[in-house]
């Protein structure tokens, strides 16, 4: 599905022209190898402020029920897992969430000039910007940093204090990453964070994984 650029979007945000609206989907909280994964639905919105920067509001709820089958892309197994109990549908909270995004310049490194005469949308025209988020929910605010390229985003949290390692880079002060995409006219995108049971040297796992359309 073509990307449809509203000429009233701040410049500032055209890399994020995708992500703009209102979205919702479901998809699977992970609790971990030794437990089933869970549903979850979310709501989303994504809209542009006077200082073209990007709001966004999402709230998650988990359902008492067994993650979508087949499982979401990013939860895809080698193995199908054995079903799991219906469950009851009961809704709960898991996560509100909101915050401020922030397109920044072209990352160095790129041809700008070849990019601005490039025939739009061919792979020469993409360039890369920085990018950084700034996120508050009732587990604490986060400050994200990372890229924009096309349809795809990767963000990175630090561990402590400092900016973000480079997203994709193992590194000890890695604590989450997230990763989203426009594919087919929907917005996919997982959440991996550090198993804090592990210590500073656990590994990131999956913890949500989420396909949104348009509401």
């Amino acid at each position: 599905m073509p990307i449809t650029l509203d000429p009233s979007l701040p410049p500032s945000l055209y890399p994020l022209a995708w992500l703009v609206g209102s979205w919702q989907g479901s998809g699977a909280v992970h609790h971990g190898e030794d437990a089933a994964d869970q549903r979850v639905e979310q709501q989303l919105r994504c809209e542009p402020r006077e200082d073209g920067t990007l709001a966004w509001t999402s709230v998650i709820h988990v359902i008492d029920a067994p993650a979508p089958l087949p499982p979401t892309s990013a939860f895809a197994k080698e193995e199908p897992a054995a079903p799991a109990p219906s469950g009851s549908g009961q809704r709960s909270l898991l996560l509100r969430e909101s915050g401020v995004w922030t397109v920044g310049e072209p990352l160095p490194g790129q041809d700008l000039e070849r990019a601005r005469t490039a025939k739009p949308g061919s792979p020469e025209a993409t360039l890369s910007y920085a990018l950084t988020a700034e996120l508050e929910s009732g587990d604490g605010a986060g400050s994200w940093a990372g890229e924009v390229r096309g349809p795809r985003i990767q963000l990175a949290l630090a561990d402590g204090d400092g900016p973000a390692p480079a997203v994709g880079v193992s590194h000890p002060r890695l604590a989450a990453t997230r990763m989203l995409g426009y594919v087919g006219g929907r917005l996919m995108w997982l959440w991996e964070r550090r198993d804090e049971s592990a210590g500073a040297g656990g590994e990131l796992a999956p913890y949500l994984s989420l396909e949104l359309d348009r509401a």
